[in-house]
């Protein structure tokens, strides 16, 4: 094995910048997942969030390997397919919408509910359309023919989810002294529930 890899990586280097650029930009948006990680990072701390994190950017590296596998012709052959999922992922975020806007306060402004769970942050990437759009683009850029560039294109994916998703959880974790007066705590529970339904309705259209 180790004698393939000074053959394989010329090959691979001119790749790895690109691919890499692509990972985080597509994983440092806005979307659900990051506002989401905000909205923890703010309400319970970083060491809270680390469940949600892992399991969105676990969660996105499986689709990549399912898409590099070969699902990802049959979403393209079927449209419906794609429609289905954008229905499901759409209510699913809708509702994880809804969760944040009214996440119960209490006296000092402390969020009252669980922070979310690994399987959470698992779902957020099965049932967000956009995780399964930009693994079908990336994978048919960087990665058409699979192999060892496909597991090249994974740790990249795998990296950046895992650093951009932290870095909003942080960003939220910046703000946590200010949340601790309930009437701002719950008008940012608003805002963060707001953003992230007003991103679901952008990413349906």
């Amino acid at each position: 094995m180790s004698a393939l890899i000074p053959t394989l990586m010329p090959a691979v280097v001119p790749v790895i910048v690109p691919m890499v650029m692509f990972a985080l930009v597509a994983s440092i948006t806005p979307g659900p997942v990051n506002i989401i990680a905000t909205s923890t990072g703010a309400g319970f701390g970083y060491g809270r969030t680390i469940p949600h994190i892992l399991g969105a950017t676990i969660g996105f590296c499986v689709i990549l390997l399912l898409m590099g596998a070969g699902l990802s012709t049959i979403f393209i052959a079927n449209p419906t397919a794609i429609n289905v999922l954008t229905v499901l992922g759409a209510a699913f975020l809708f509702y994880t919408s809804y969760k944040i806007a009214f996440a119960p306060v209490g006296n000092e402004g402390q969020r009252q509910d669980t922070p979310p769970s690994f399987l959470s942050g698992l779902l957020c990437q099965w049932l967000n359309p956009k995780a399964w759009i930009v693994s079908v683009s990336g994978i048919s850029v960087f990665a058409p023919e699979g192999g060892i560039i496909m597991l090249y294109f994974v740790a990249a994916f795998f990296a950046a989810c895992f650093l951009s998703i932290s870095l909003w959880a942080l960003a939220g974790l910046s703000i946590q002294g200010l949340l601790r007066t309930p009437s701002i705590s719950r008008l940012f529970n608003r805002l963060m529930g707001g953003l992230q339904a007003a991103l679901v309705v952008y990413i349906l259209l």
